[in-house]
């Protein structure tokens, strides 16, 4: 969930994902089992607890298709914002990072071809046009043509434990809020970065 409601790419969760994998492999196994258990059960004559073996292993294939989706849609969310936001998260080095190995390499590819895809055309600009990272290409020239994640966009937030009285923005110290476990908030994403990363609060 903070990985979807975030408007950056967020630290990719090697040591959880891996941990959950592990958990599917031994899940798949454990359902196997079950299945054999249970087509035994039938074949011997001796079915008394076939139906419930049965059962439970339609129970865990069930939950395996639940863990694989949310998977799933943990790297589908990533890789959208890897596309959306490749150039900036090759040149920015905390946001690069943040992703995993296969993720950097991703990002690499993705921003060539891109790259490569659009060299035809600009190819044919005028000298100064033919950027896709800048509309005029100057020496000291900003990348106004990158797209970045908005870290002023607006995020529901839950406080997770007791905080107390906590300073909101930096550059305002006088403006604090006090935050106790349970409480839910409507706040710009970088002011709550803090708490998220001391996973004292979540975004949904």
């Amino acid at each position: 969930m903070n990985e979807k409601c975030a408007p950056e790419i967020l630290p990719f969760e090697t040591d959880l994902v891996a941990r959950v994998m592990e958990q599917v492999e031994h899940q798949e196994s454990t359902v196997s089992s079950q299945r054999a258990a249970a087509a035994a059960g039938g074949q011997g004559g001796h079915g008394g607890g076939a139906g419930a073996d049965d059962l439970m292993a339609h129970i865990y294939h069930a939950e395996l298709n639940r863990v694989r989706f949310m998977l799933r849609a943990y790297h589908r969310t990533r890789l959208f914002k890897i596309e959306k936001y490749a150039v900036h998260a090759l040149r920015d080095p905390e946001t690069l990072a943040r992703l995993s190995e296969l993720e950097r390499e991703y990002a690499t590819n993705y921003a060539n071809a891109v790259e490569e895809h659009f060299s035809g055309v600009l190819g044919q600009m005028p000298e100064r046009y033919g950027s896709m990272l800048q509309q005029i290409e100057e020496d000291e020239g900003e990348w106004d043509m990158v797209p970045e994640p908005n870290l002023d966009a607006h995020v529901f937030c839950r406080v997770k434990e007791d905080i107390g009285d906590w300073m909101m923005d930096p550059d305002e110290p006088d403006n604090t809020m006090d935050l106790t476990a349970g409480d839910i908030i409507v706040i710009k994403y970088r002011l709550i970065t803090q708490l998220l990363r001391e996973d004292k609060a979540d975004l949904i």
